[in-house]
């Protein structure tokens, strides 16, 4: 009887097993296929900017340079793109903040026109919160909420 019953339990430990590595197996190809799966939805969302980039799209060079200014390889990467596209790449770039310059500095002549411009205040809240300039945003902001209240 005692025989009959290790038999009985090494048959069910050779089951036991057999039926791990089936799960192990079956696990290991469900993530082989999450895995190729992922990789190839992310690879769609790759921004076409870098490939225009890759491509010596002068445009698309100037968008690029223009959300890394902040990064420590700013510099070299502005300095490759000029021996590529010349020094007129610097201009293109710093135009869009140029632009922005000079529309605080006409909101602001306007701001001493009529202090108390609702449009004004808010319009220069906006522009200065894009330059990242908080604390001015913030005060612009607030006097354009004493004109009127209902500004969000």
């Amino acid at each position: 009887m005692k025989q009959y019953q290790n038999i009985k339990n090494q048959i069910l430990n050779i089951k036991n097993t057999i039926q791990g590595s089936k799960i192990f197996e079956f696990c290991f190809v469900i993530l082989i296929f999450a895995f190729l799966f992922l990789n190839f939805s992310l690879s769609q969302f790759i921004s076409p900017i870098y490939f225009q980039f890759v491509n010596n799209n002068k445009a698309s060079a100037v968008n690029f340079l223009q959300k890394i200014n902040n990064l420590p390889e700013y510099k070299r990467i502005l300095e490759m793109n000029n021996n590529i596209y010349g020094s007129t790449i610097k201009e293109q770039i710093f135009a869009k903040n140029n632009i922005k310059k000079e529309m605080i500095k006409n909101l602001e002549q306007k701001l001493t026109i009529n202090p108390k411009s609702r449009d004004v205040l808010y319009g220069l809240y906006q522009l200065y919160l894009e330059e990242g300039d908080k604390n001015q945003a913030n005060d612009f902001l607030r006097r354009a909420k004493e004109v009127d209240p209902t500004i969000n």
